[in-house]
């Protein structure tokens, strides 16, 4: 993922223990994720699994202060996400859905005197679904993943951020076995005010922000062992209390 991104001159945001003016943002992730299914015989065609996902992450950030530009970096491991996931699909093999529970630990750098971190210091609860169907005479899929992140107190801030609903969906017209091209669109709407003294001064810093744009994706390797990859840029509009700009998406994924 890669994604550059900045806020209004005129928006102030908290980071750590103060509040900024212009932040300015780029940000990579390259996140190894790997899911565990062990055999076991649950009937109707569920599967339960367990997923861990590594983040290697790099952030540059830049403020402006009194005119004169301040930026920083961090780099390095982010927070881990791990969880559990019951899985099901339908018996023709064309419908699939999924319930999991993500957890960030806050294993990321965190300063709280510093612009750019990595790690959020603060530990998240995120229940999500996940659902997909296609069409196999019209090559037409359509995906739709929702959630909704609850999140702790950050200690070195005192600071809470609300919880934060997020819905990403892909509509995708398959040509072949092999490539598709679809639309890509997710919102990020957030459902609390934000609490601490900050969020205060702030009146909740309740944000938002929505993206849509185009999508490829490619399927490959055997059927026993297939290998999916899609590409996807969203860019963001309808932002409040958030940077605006745009991301970029590579995931490639294979089952051994």
């Amino acid at each position: 993922m890669y994604y550059h991104g900045s806020a209004s001159k005129n928006l102030q945001i908290p980071l750590g223990r103060s509040i900024q003016l212009g932040l300015k943002s780029d940000y990579v992730s390259q996140t190894f994720t790997g899911i565990w299914v062990p055999e076991l015989e649950l009937g109707h065609n569920l599967t339960l699994a367990f997923s861990m996902s590594l983040p290697l992450q790099h952030l540059r950030a830049s403020v402006d202060v009194r005119r004169f530009g301040i930026s920083d970096s961090d780099s390095g491991l982010g927070d881990i996400v791990f969880g559990p996931m019951l899985g099901w699909r339908s018996a023709s093999g064309t419908t699939f859905a999924s319930a999991s529970l993500r957890i960030f630990a806050p294993t990321g750098n965190y300063d709280p005197n510093a612009i750019a971190n990595i790690g959020t210091n603060y530990w998240t609860f995120s229940p999500n679904f996940s659902f997909t169907t296609v069409n196999p005479e019209t090559g037409l899929e359509f995906d739709l993943t929702a959630g909704i992140d609850f999140n702790t107190r950050n200690s070195a801030t005192d600071y809470t951020s609300g919880a934060l609903a997020h819905v990403d969906a892909a509509v995708i017209q398959h040509f072949n076995k092999q490539f598709g091209v679809g639309i890509f669109g997710s919102i990020l709407y957030q459902l609390q005010d934000d609490k601490g003294v900050l969020a205060d001064r702030l009146d909740g810093f309740k944000g938002r922000s929505f993206a849509i744009g185009p999508m490829l994706k490619y399927t490959g390797g055997s059927e026993a062992n297939p290998i999916n990859a899609s590409l996807s840029w969203a860019p963001e509009f309808g932002v409040k209390n958030r940077m605006k700009g745009n991301a970029f998406y590579l995931n490639v994924s294979g089952k051994f």
